[in-house]
């Protein structure tokens, strides 16, 4: 707020002070930036007035008495208006819509007065349901208007304990506010150093910040309150954080002093429950309530699709029944349809008239092991005597099934163990367990002995001695790099050996 707006502030403030509150108040009514007040005063009152709330009279003749005729529809009487020359003091006299200006003495007191604000400083609505105040010369009661004056004092709540208050000067400010306004908006009193409100020594200040309550009230909390962390005050227990609503379907919904239990999203009360109902949005047919709850169900001619408790598919009730088609003109000449028929039936056309035929599966294909029985759309299988029906399709001897320890049929792929198997037996697990063990403890003993006859070799090999088998002519070369010279030299040496040894 820049430092002009504050000085108008401070004047508009002390002006404000010295009025009674609990005066009896008067009506008045704003709109844009206008406000009429109902209020019997002289010319002078009339002007301070809106001189102290920061406005001025509407002046004669001027665009405001136009919009101020509108603002008096259905009132009748005398009010004040400044004058374009302020020699004289005029009036609108209002009598069954017709504003008409007049003179009057200054010293008379008129029904009142229409003030005209800058819509800049005007204050808006508050949401909820708000009372709104304006102290002037008088103390008013803004009724069914849109706008508010600056000083215009809106209380939130029900008479009986207020959630808030609001001080409107270009702006809603929540109390407690300045203190040099209003005394902050607080009930009892308020200290401009903290600028917070205060409260006798009998009474506390209560969480709404401006309002005093007595202590012997918060000795004790009501039901569904618990002392705050202050001691003495009482707090609203959230009965919500617990698991109270447990029936199915139900929320939690916290409220002063206790809670309710209401219906989730996707569920509605019925007969005290909550009942699931998301299901009916999904249903390809109807929805219906059925013992307490709702499902999807199929209109006359289709069942419930065991797959998709959601979609309908169709049923035939005997071995022939009418199709389902999608009549084509162009297809019907032809001898022909779009038509469709459930699982197990095949389309059939005769005479123009398509029909549903039950496939015999127990013709067409061996579906069985012994005995094939077909049924309307479907078929089932069947044993001879001495067999067990397994997996619905295939005959298990009774004896087979009887060995088998487990007691249920074969899985699927596995077929059954018949009498005379040449599948070996299946060992008992401790037969199995002590052949691992031998098994076991025999590699172990080969390679302790492997690894003792290599140490006994590599300890002969350290002390053979060459020298014993060595042959006194036998020579031991080495292999070495020589020259052809050398060569040459060596070669001639080993022929002169030689013829020595043969002379």
């Amino acid at each position: 707020m820049d430092p002009a707006a504050t000085q108008t502030v401070l004047v508009f403030v002390f002006c404000l002070c010295g009025l009674q509150e609990a005066a009896p108040p008067q009506l008045g009514r704003c709109s844009g930036g206008l406000c009429f007040f109902q209020h019997s005063v002289d010319f002078g009152g009339a002007q301070r007035s809106c001189v102290n709330s920061s406005g001025r009279l509407v002046e004669s003749g001027s665009e405001d008495q136009m919009e101020f005729s509108s603002l008096l529809a259905g009132s009748s009487g005398r009010f004040w208006l400044r004058s374009a020359e302020g020699a004289n003091c005029t009036a609108a006299s209002v009598r069954g819509g017709e504003v008409v200006a007049a003179a009057v003495p200054c010293r008379d007191k008129l029904d009142g007065f229409a003030c005209h604000y800058n819509p800049a400083v005007m204050c808006g609505s508050l949401s909820g349901d708000a009372q709104y105040t304006l102290s002037m010369a008088a103390h008013f009661q803004l009724l069914g208007s849109d706008s508010f004056p600056p000083g215009t004092v809106a209380r939130v709540g029900v008479a009986q304990h207020l959630d808030s208050k609001h001080l409107c000067y270009g702006g809603w400010f929540r109390a407690p506010w300045s203190c040099e306004v209003f005394r902050g908006g607080c009930e009892h009193d308020c200290d401009s150093n903290t600028h917070t409100c205060t409260c006798p020594t009998t009474h506390a200040l209560h969480q709404d910040g401006f309002s005093c309550v007595p202590k012997s009230q918060l000795d004790g909390c009501e039901d569904g309150f618990e002392h705050a962390e202050d001691g003495w005050s009482c707090e609203d227990v959230d009965e919500c954080e617990e698991d109270t609503c447990t029936a199915e379907g139900e929320e939690c919904v916290n409220l002063p002093g206790g809670y309710q239990c209401t219906c989730a999203h996707g569920f509605a009360e019925d007969d005290g429950t909550c009942v699931n109902t998301s299901i009916c949005k999904t249903c390809e047919q109807r929805c219906s309530k059925v013992g307490g709850a709702y499902r999807c169900e199929c209109v006359e001619g289709f069942t419930v699709a065991p797959e998709d408790p959601t979609k309908c598919r169709q049923q035939c009730p005997g071995r022939v029944c009418p199709a389902r088609c999608i009549h084509d003109p162009e297809l019907e000449e032809k001898n022909m349809q779009q038509c469709t028929c459930p699982e197990g039936y095949i389309v059939d056309i005769s005479n123009r008239t398509a029909s549903c035929v039950d496939i015999d599966e127990c013709e067409s294909q061996d579906m069985c092991d012994h005995m094939c029985e077909n049924t309307f759309g479907n078929y089932r299988c069947a044993c001879e005597d001495g067999f067990q029906l397994v997996r619905g399709d295939r005959c298990v001897p009774l004896v087979a099934q009887d060995e088998d320890s487990s007691g249920s049929p074969p899985p699927p792929g596995h077929p059954p163990h018949a009498p005379g198997s040449l599948q070996p037996a299946v060992l008992p697990a401790y037969i199995r367990t002590g052949s691992i063990l031998g098994i076991t403890v025999f590699l172990v003993l080969c390679v302790v002995l492997l690894v003792c006859l290599v140490q006994s070799l590599t300890r002969r090999c350290g002390s053979l001695d060459l020298t014993s088998i060595k042959h006194p002519d036998m020579d031991i070369f080495y292999l070495q790099q020589v020259s052809t010279e050398t060569y040459k030299r060596l070669s001639f040496d080993r022929q002169s050996r030689t013829d020595s040894l043969r002379l």
